[in-house]
């Protein structure tokens, strides 16, 4: 073997290392498993476009020339931020400062979230056979948890008295839901008799798993006659715009969402001025 070559296996395990040393990080900071996967991916991806130039080296050009690769073969305006904020944590956690002074974020793409109507959430309800079912689609729209707080509910941390529920948000942030007396209902049917410890949702593994959940939720999408891709993350949105358009604040739905920032809430305001414009002209056209 040469000493080029040699130079090129040896930089390229340094580099391996590196990345093993910020998914420690991430793991240690209980990131979600979908956000460690999906920036495992990417940082992967770059190391391999470096072709065994040391990361420690990296430029700006380095940088850009992968995000430009990343745009030819097909990436959308979102990947592509999402691949530039996976680069640049990835970097700064390992005190590469230098080619982020002159780094830049792609244009991030301005897209509101999109929800169901209450509508269309009824007939999802209609649709959904098992008691089960029936539940997850109440739990995702009547408190607006994600779909990894959701799995991770066990029979503890619900309190049917006072209708509330304690859940783990991102970085294991505890905060209290509620739900209303319909899934009350529900709730008691299906945690009755059961222990304490147990995960609310079973699956083969002690839980169910977030995959499961949407596939179960696009089947009953399809039976329901929807044309709207139904995600749990898209019920998440549509409790949201729900509460914002009966005249709830703003705060509390932050709260509830367990949204660090106010900013990323206030999306939600631009949706509800949309469909008010929208019934606007429906009827003055």
């Amino acid at each position: 073997m040469s000493s080029k070559s040699s130079g090129i296996g040896t930089a390229m395990d340094a580099n391996e290392k590196l990345l093993e040393k910020y998914i420690d990080h991430l793991l240690a900071r209980n990131k979600s498993i979908k956000t460690i996967r999906t920036f495992r991916s990417i940082i992967s991806r770059f190391l391999r476009y470096l072709n065994g130039k040391d990361v420690r080296r990296v430029t700006i050009q380095d940088i850009d020339g992968f995000l430009a690769y990343l745009r030819k073969n097909g990436y959308s305006e979102k990947s592509l931020y999402t691949a530039a904020v996976a680069i640049k944590r990835f970097l700064e956690y390992h005190e590469i400062t230098e080619p982020l002074k002159k780094f830049e974020y792609p244009r991030r793409p301005k897209v509101l979230p999109r929800f169901l109507t209450y509508e269309e959430v009824l007939k999802l309800l209609e649709a959904a056979e098992s008691l089960e079912d029936k539940l997850i689609i109440l739990l995702l729209y009547s408190t607006g948890i994600r779909v990894s707080e959701l799995v991770n509910i066990k029979i503890k941390d619900i309190d049917l008295r006072d209708r509330s529920i304690r859940v783990y948000g991102k970085g294991g942030k505890e905060r209290e839901v509620f739900f209303n007396r319909k899934t009350e209902k529900l709730l008691r049917k299906m945690i009755r008799g059961r222990d304490q410890d147990e995960y609310l949702l079973k699956g083969r593994k002690g839980k169910l798993n977030y995959v499961t959940i949407e596939r179960r939720l696009k089947r009953i999408a399809l039976k329901a006659g929807l044309k709207k891709k139904v995600t749990p993350h898209i019920l998440r949105h549509s409790f949201a715009t729900f509460a914002l358009s009966r005249g709830m604040d703003v705060r509390e739905i932050q709260e509830l969402l367990g949204h660090a920032s106010l900013k990323t809430t206030q999306v939600y305001t631009h949706i509800t001025r949309k469909r008010l414009k929208e019934d606007y002209e429906s009827i003055w056209s």
